[in-house]
């Protein structure tokens, strides 16, 4: 099972780790194969917002589609357009939020409208409840029988009664009131949560297309093989600093014990050069993971090759992504974890 791990340093994620998360990739899957689909959001009764399209992309975990959507739109994947804007409560955050509407007097809910009604004949104006006798409407000035709304008598407004103070008033005071916590709190402290619909950004389609696919192909294969494959992840070294790398594979010993494979992939547009060396072979001393390899894509500068040689470190050349995958899928390391 893939996992997402937090670095102690909080950064703005790498697309490279969103096209190796789970639900990401499924998620791009389903657009390369939908590319118009706009992904919209909905609104539960309990104010609860999903995005039904992805109920069957993401299973059961259908639930953190939010969460995953802003995280891809956080690093250009998709595209994200602002649908609408809710109001949330100030204390708990919560979206389950009513609208009450209160006497100006004394502030409780327990109010009683009603409409006015004016005769247009004799220009009585009351409530609707005054006007009404039976099944019929009766004028309580001139006892006139009305049958014609609109053309004898009219609604001109409503009218409020507070059951707690008989105060009467013809306008409410509104308050926002927060379900699950029972928060009470005026329109001006409400939070204004913004929510989105997302599309796949088609300007990279390329980049997307040739990065999750192959890279979800080989993640694929290492979980399928019974391996757990964490994208990336952080191992505090001896020196008690952080050492993040792109992909930690692990399987514990027959003898008990947990062996790692720590990779790394450099990709440049020609060639990587010695500082990307040295850096992984800084992290690979401090974190001592049982064996590591560099993936450069797609090949090593000749300085940059002669130093890992020096250094003693694994290193997988390929042109691109998808021809490392054998390459990798046979490394000694990964067969030892596998058998």
């Amino acid at each position: 099972m893939t996992n997402v791990a937090n670095t102690i340093n909080v950064e703005p994620p790498k697309s490279q780790e969103i096209y190796s998360d789970t639900g990401a990739r499924q998620i791009l899957q389903f657009l390369l194969r939908n590319i118009t689909v706009v992904i919209s959001p909905q609104s539960l009764p309990t104010d609860e917002i999903t995005y039904p399209q992805l109920q069957s992309v993401l299973g059961e975990h259908a639930a953190e589609a939010d969460s995953i959507l802003a995280r891809m739109a956080a690093v250009g994947v998709l595209v994200e357009t602002l649908a609408d804007k809710v109001p949330a409560c100030p204390e708990c955050n919560s979206k389950q939020v009513s609208i009450r509407y209160l006497c100006p007097q004394c502030y409780t809910f327990d109010i009683t409208r009603s409409f006015l009604f004016e005769h247009l004949k004799c220009g009585k104006v009351a409530s609707d409840d005054t006007f009404r006798k039976g099944t019929e409407y009766v004028c309580p000035k001139c006892q006139a029988v009305l049958h014609n709304f609109g053309v004898e008598f009219r609604a001109i407004g409503a009218w409020y009664k507070c059951n707690h103070c008989n105060n009467s008033f013809n306008a409410t005071v509104q308050s926002h009131f927060c379900r699950p916590k029972h928060h009470q709190f005026t329109p001006e402290r409400a939070r204004l949560i913004p929510i989105y619909e997302y599309r796949i950004n088609t300007r990279i389609l390329n980049e997307i297309r040739n990065q999750v696919l192959v890279y979800g192909d080989l993640i694929t294969f290492l979980e399928d093989a019974g391996l757990t494959v964490s994208a990336p992840y952080t191992i505090i070294g001896k020196s008690g600093e952080p050492r993040t790398f792109d992909l930690i594979i692990s399987s514990k010993g027959r003898w008990g014990g947990q062996k790692t494979v720590a990779m790394d992939v450099a990709q440049s547009e020609s060639e990587t050069g010695p500082d990307v060396v040295r850096e992984f072979a800084a992290k690979v001393r401090d974190a001592k993971p049982t064996s590591s390899y560099l993936v450069a894509i797609p090949t090593l500068t000749g300085d940059a090759r002669e130093l890992a040689k020096n250094l003693k470190l694994n290193v997988v050349e390929a042109s691109s992504l998808k021809d490392a995958i054998t390459p990798i899928q046979n490394l000694t390391a990964i067969k030892e974890l596998i058998a």
